[in-house]
């Protein structure tokens, strides 16, 4: 078997050198990130191996020379055991989840740039060039390329399309049948409590859960004319997140209550929703604070009526988010808000990863602004992923 390195700045770039000098049939066995080694260039060392047999080198036997002089045999001394001191159990663990981390965040970027360089040719030969447009722009826009090809895959055999192309072939009903398919894959649900439920936010440090809230403080307020809105927060370990949550809270004229102890939850929101509508923050939870995260989810899962909702960044990379969600899955999300649009020019990730976990959209974010930069997922942002299309901006909350 012939094995190359290559040096190269992504590990595309490796593909389509190997597949050009090795043939067709090579395989990649190993990649490596260069970027933090001193020196380096930066990018990737990427192996690949190719059929085909080298002559193995022929090692010749070589004699021991004889010693000048002859000793006679030194005892060897005898050493006492020195003893090693065990690896803490609880380090050893965290390292060892680092490692698989980092290794199923590397196994999963190459198996992302492989399915894309192999399935990317697959959008030629389709019947309605309009299909073939789609699937190139769900691909551009970050969706993952194996449900970019079951959307257009599905659309291609359904019912209505044969309808559409025997008839009128005009453009609004191609939008209705690509809609639907995208809506099927993932749901939009923009409501706020909407069966009297209270509202929870979670997710990670700097997702802007904090002002989100306040954000969906202002729609409440809006929305329960008649009725008072209160904010929980359950955050007790960043008092600059709690000031600031109360800041918001006097600005806008609501109820504030920092919660002291889980134990106190059940009974405070029981409390308050005798009188307002509740919107409870929580901390964002580091990878090590699992424990912390448990006795949360734990707490507000004893208050019945709470709905969750799950905060994320838009420009998330897939591998990152699909970790989140599945980080956050002890609080049983139904919803996901997605943040910082602004920061991002595609939001696919979010719409695979959705997908994938099945969560619905809820409300999206695209700026710092409150409360004008929230706006109600809508169709026109499912049909944004396919079509050239301009996102919604309404601000109206059903």
């Amino acid at each position: 078997m012939t094995t190359k390195s290559y040096l190269v700045k992504s590990v595309d770039e490796a593909i389509v050198r190997a597949r050009a000098e090795l043939g067709e049939d090579a395989m990649l066995l190993n990649t490596r990130r260069l970027a933090n080694e001193p020196g380096s260039p930066g990018g990737y060392e990427v192996v690949f191996a190719a059929p085909g047999s080298i002559p193995e080198p022929v090692a010749e036997p070589v004699a021991e020379p004889e010693p000048l002089l002859k000793l006679a045999p030194v005892p060897a001394p005898v050493l006492e055991p020195v003893p090693v001191p065990e690896p803490a159990p609880a380090r050893l663990n965290e390292d060892l989840a680092a490692d698989l981390e980092r290794l199923h965040s590397q196994m999963d970027e190459i198996r992302s740039l492989l399915v894309r360089s192999t399935q990317a040719p697959s959008a030629s030969g389709r019947n309605l060039p309009e299909l073939a447009a789609m699937y190139e722009r769900l691909v551009w826009s970050d969706v993952d390329p194996a449900l970019s090809r079951d959307i257009v895959d599905r659309l291609e055999a359904s019912t209505a399309l044969a309808v559409y192309l025997e008839r009128s072939r005009r453009p609004e009903n191609l939008e209705t049948i690509i809609q639907g398919e995208l809506e099927r894959r993932v749901a939009l649900r923009p409501g706020l409590g909407e069966h009297g439920e209270s509202v929870a936010l979670v997710g990670p440090p700097g997702a802007g859960k904090t002002t989100t809230l306040a954000k969906l403080a202002s729609l409440a307020l809006e929305r329960e004319a008649t009725r008072p809105v209160r904010l929980l927060s359950l955050d007790t370990f960043s008092e600059a997140a709690h000031l600031r949550l109360q800041e918001l809270a006097e600005a806008l004229g609501i109820g504030f209550t920092k919660v002291q102890s889980l134990q106190n939850l059940p009974a405070l929101i029981a409390e308050a929703r005798k009188t307002a509508f509740v919107l409870i923050d929580t901390p964002g939870f580091a990878t090590s604070e699992r424990k912390t995260a448990d006795a949360t989810a734990t707490a507000l899962a004893g208050c019945p009526g709470v709905e969750t909702h799950l905060v994320v960044p838009g420009y998330m990379k897939s591998i990152d988010l699909r970790r989140c969600i599945q980080r956050y899955e002890i609080f049983r999300p139904s919803r996901l808000v997605v943040t910082k649009l602004d920061e991002t020019h595609a939001f696919g990730s979010v719409f695979s990863e959705a997908a994938r976990a099945g969560l619905a959209l809820s409300f999206l974010t695209h700026g710092p602004m409150i409360p004008r930069d929230i706006r109600p997922a809508s169709p026109e942002d499912l049909l944004g992923l396919a079509l050239e299309r301009q996102p919604a901006r309404s601000l109206h909350v059903a």
